[in-house]
């Protein structure tokens, strides 16, 4: 069964970070096209729009986490009939929640004038713009709840291959029609009509892979059933939005204690950080179902095993980005757009800080959803969202933008970050928390020794351009790695990931 895991989570590695890999580099391109074609103020109402919806969005995320991980067990029991079920309600939730979202976004509008402090500079009438953003996100929910059990079955990669052709053909078209027609409203129906196609075509192959879906007669759930599942959808809800409003308000709190502009001037840096993050994300989310998996089990001793290596992987591969954002994302904004669309130094240090305790705090809530522990996090959406409103407009008032990146990753801190690994310690491993914050705090201090170290020898070099940045990144690549290597060698986690994949390593020769 392990090696079945394993093996699941390395095919949704490769296929997913294969995947993001074409599509970050075609987002880049029509990035490229975007701005050469249209304005600044343009890219600002884009993120902001895109946050806005984000933020009404947040309910599918607690019914979708809720709903997959009770079909965990059903599937490892081959309980058919029990996933028919979860599925039912799960299409009836997301066909309520479509509707939900659409009626939330109306409700906007009327607050637009305090979202948007000054007026962009655009030829499209901006409730028109919206208006098409919110169809977009609203309608999607029709068709993709049938992704869950393909997820559910260890199948990511699946979604990862049609998602990779949809985006390849969407990304060629904005580009064509932003050229030939310089419209934003043309590029926006691309986006529309696309993300429905796909959700079409998902729908169907999980019809084709799991042909009970097509069978209309199933039993419902019991009403202890639809009791928990909903107490936990209740508590993810809640949770989910502390972590929306912590996360997801960037851009709408710039826009409205600064203006658009600096919103499409941040956006430029924030698709280089998702670019990274939705690889390394879709790294995390293939192995969500394999935890998921074990911890339908019962060797309490192997998940907090898993969980100490799963900390550590995390550990090091978010540490290494966050450092190559500090040190290389001013030099590749001017070397890709010019000076003028460069900004402040602390601008990429507190949005790399921020990613940084993003990745660091994620082992403990992939933990804490696969393990049902849903209820217990009550307080930590509050303290998230309103630490983080708070701080955004002290720190922004007093050191400007780079304030709200900071007060994102300040406001991680003093509350998911610390709440998760007790919660799962404490009610699954049913051992102290200490251990792990012992750990924490070490990564902390040699991740911000490896930050200062490769800040001081990136600035011996004196190279401008593209030379100066290879070389930048070539110190970056090794001198990271290296006083990671160096602090670590002797990890317990470090010797167990070794032998792990020297397993699997030489398992790939003999079978070849």
């Amino acid at each position: 069964m392990e090696e079945s895991r394993t093996i699941n989570t390395l095919r949704n590695i490769k296929t997913g970070v294969i995947v993001q890999i074409i599509n970050r580099l075609m987002a880049f391109v029509v990035r490229t096209v975007f701005i050469k074609v249209l304005n600044t103020e343009y890219l600002g109402v884009n993120g902001l729009f895109t946050n806005v919806l984000t933020i009404l969005s947040f309910a599918e995320l607690g019914i979708g986490t809720a709903i997959i991980y009770n079909m965990y067990k059903p599937i490892a029991d081959d309980e058919i009939e029990k996933i028919k079920s979860y599925m039912k309600l799960y299409k009836k939730a997301y066909t309520l929640i479509g509707c939900i979202v659409f009626v939330l976004g109306l409700l906007v509008i009327p607050f637009m004038n305090i979202i948007v402090k000054d007026i962009p500079n655009i030829k499209e009438n901006i409730i028109f713009v919206y208006l098409l953003f919110l169809f977009n996100t609203a309608s999607s929910y029709f068709f993709s709840y049938k992704k869950s059990i393909i997820i559910a079955y260890q199948k990511q990669s699946i979604i990862d291959n049609i998602d990779s052709l949809f985006y390849l053909i969407k990304s060629i078209l904005e580009i064509i029609f932003l050229i030939l027609t310089k419209k934003f409203i043309i590029y926006l129906l691309i986006q529309i009509i696309g993300t429905l196609i796909e959700n079409i075509i998902i729908s169907k192959k999980a019809n084709q892979l799991y042909p009970f879906l097509k069978d209309k007669t199933c039993e419902e759930l019991d009403n202890k059933e639809k009791k928990n599942i909903f107490k936990n959808v209740k508590s993810l809800v809640i949770y989910k939005f502390g972590v929306v409003a912590m996360t997801g308000t960037d851009n709408i709190l710039i826009s409205s204690l600064i203006n658009v502009d600096t919103v499409g001037l941040c956006s430029n840096y924030t698709l280089i950080i998702n670019a990274i993050k939705s690889v390394v994300f879709n790294i995390i989310n293939a192995v969500t179902a394999s935890i998921g998996n074990l911890n339908a089990g019962d060797d309490l001793r192997k998940k907090e095993n898993i969980f100490y290596q799963f900390t550590f992987v995390n550990y090091i591969i978010y540490s290494f980005c966050a450092i190559a954002f500090i040190v290389l994302l001013n030099p590749f904004i001017e070397l890709w757009l010019g000076k003028d669309y460069v900004l402040n130094m602390m601008v990429p240090v507190t949005m790399s800080f921020s990613f940084f305790i993003d990745g660091i705090r994620n082992p403990g809530y992939v933990y804490r959803t696969t393990l049902g522990l849903f209820e217990k996090a009550k307080m930590a959406p509050y303290i998230g969202a309103v630490s983080n409103i708070i701080l955004s407009i002290i720190f922004c008032e007093k050191i400007g933008v780079e304030g709200i990146f900071l007060a994102t990753a300040v406001s991680q801190l003093i509350s998911y970050f610390w709440i998760d690994p007790y919660l799962i310690h404490k009610y699954e491993f049913k051992t102290s928390s200490k251990k792990y914050y012992k750990k924490a705090l070490i990564y902390f201090i040699v991740f911000s020794t490896n930050v200062l170290i490769c800040i001081v020898l990136t600035n011996l070099v004196k190279q401008k351009g593209v030379i100066g940045f290879v070389l930048k990144g070539i110190i970056v690549l090794i001198i990271a790695n290296l006083v990671n290597m160096l602090f670590f060698r002797k990890n317990d986690e470090f010797f167990m990931i070794k032998e792990r994949l020297i397993r699997l390593i030489k398992r790939g020769k003999n079978e070849k």
